[in-house]
């Protein structure tokens, strides 16, 4: 199910406490003129006159998303920086502030300066923006993801660095929510040190058990490792019918709101606890080694302590051996799931093109997108509906759920 509607995001016509997940990426400032059959609209985010009241608008929009979010909810939110300008000044590249993207239309310029930000300098709006969703809306900041552009635009100027990525922030309202992190975990390295419990173990050398020698022991999770804090996702082009009249920008890549949607908005609902069901993931240990009279082969359950990666034996005595690892199914607090669920409810305040509902729907989800332009509801429709191109998080969703990893 995936719903389209026109609204401003500071009047989401949304119950209260009723979304999973919201995924947005606001208008940034001063840097596009969004039209609606190619007029400029009264009202969206970024044409603010100063970046003060750009911020201001941005918090409206995220008290509204709290409202709508259900206490188990996250906010993702991906916000770009600017440099700071006088209108007017004429600076050249993307560091301009009257240049508005490749719509090819200029709008009166707006004043980058402020805040006591000096000529030329990185405005750190994402970062400003964030402190403030600390400071006064009271959220839980869990995780600065940064995204790396292998393929980033380039850039004019000649004393400093092209930028090559952006901020995503993951918001809470509460300690303890959603998370379904055991399906967007990424392989092991060998040469790594993955998550997990570490021990030592010492003592004199020659003992064949490891008991008496220096061990290094890491449990490795075998469905993966837990996503980092830096995601390399190129930019997608977005090939659109001319017969839509939009004009349009490049839509944020569909890995992005795939592995959000994965971890952080359950596929199913309960009805009767009302908590969304999270995998249930049973580990087992193939042993390969023997100790205490144990058999050198048998299935054993994962010992508390962990395994020792070099071979030998934990310290609580287990034989070392090879883990595999499968979600068997999910789980809500009921003892069963016979109860009826309903679809995790994902949110884009700023639908724009329609990547998270069309995300959101192919991984059978609820998706709703919100957008003031007409023009870009329609361009989302056609995305959702009728373009295919969902496609690729089909692919790459079915690739990654296919067997069990083995480590």
């Amino acid at each position: 199910m995936t719903g389209l509607v026109q609204a401003d995001a500071v009047q989401l016509p949304v119950a209260d406490d009723s979304v999973d997940l919201v995924v947005t990426s606001p208008p940034y400032f001063a840097l596009r003129s969004y039209q609606d059959d190619g007029e400029h609209y009264d009202g969206q985010i970024g044409s603010e006159a100063t970046p003060a009241e750009f911020l201001d608008a941005l918090w409206a929009v995220t008290a509204e998303c709290v409202r709508v979010l259900k206490p188990s909810g996250s906010l993702w939110v991906n916000l770009g920086d600017k440099y700071a300008n006088p209108a007017g000044s004429g600076a050249s590249g993307w560091e301009g502030s009257d240049w508005f993207g490749n719509c090819g239309k200029q709008q009166k310029a707006q004043n980058t300066l402020g805040m006591g930000v000096r000529q030329k300098s990185l405005m750190g709006l994402p970062w400003r923006y964030a402190i403030g969703c600390i400071d006064h809306l009271g959220l839980i900041l869990r995780a600065e993801v940064v995204w790396s552009k292998p393929n980033g635009l380039p850039e004019s100027v000649k004393d400093r660095v092209r930028r090559s990525h952006e901020q995503w922030f993951h918001f809470t309202l509460e300690p303890r929510y959603f998370s379904a992190l055991d399906e967007i975990r990424e392989p092991q390295a060998d040469n790594s040190f993955p998550d997990g419990r570490k021990f030592m173990q010492s003592g004199p050398k020659g003992d064949v058990h490891g008991q008496n020698r220096t061990t290094r022991g890491i449990w490795r999770n075998p469905l993966g490792k837990l996503p980092g804090s830096v995601w390399s996702i190129p930019s997608e082009p977005l090939q659109v019918p001319d017969d839509l009249g939009v004009d349009h920008f490049a839509a944020f890549p569909q890995e992005w709101p795939r592995r959000l949607i994965l971890g952080w908005c359950p596929a199913e609902v309960c009805t009767a606890c009302g908590q969304g069901r999270a995998p249930v993931v049973e580990k087992e240990l193939q042993q390969t080694g023997v100790m205490s009279g144990r058999p050198k082969t048998a299935t054993l359950a994962v010992p508390e302590h962990g395994v020792n990666r070099e071979g030998g034996w934990d310290r609580a005595g287990y034989p070392s051996g090879t883990i595999s690892a499968t979600i068997t199914g999910y789980a809500c607090a009921c003892p069963d799931t016979t109860a009826p669920s309903t679809p995790g409810v994902v949110l884009d305040p700023f639908a724009g093109t329609g990547t998270v509902p069309m995300v959101a729907r192919v991984l059978g989800r609820t998706g709703i997108g919100v957008d003031l332009s007409a023009d870009y509801l329609r361009l989302a429709a056609w995305r959702v509906f009728e373009s295919g191109h969902a496609s690729k998080t089909i692919a790459r969703t079915n690739g990654e759920r296919q067997g069990t990893l083995v480590l």
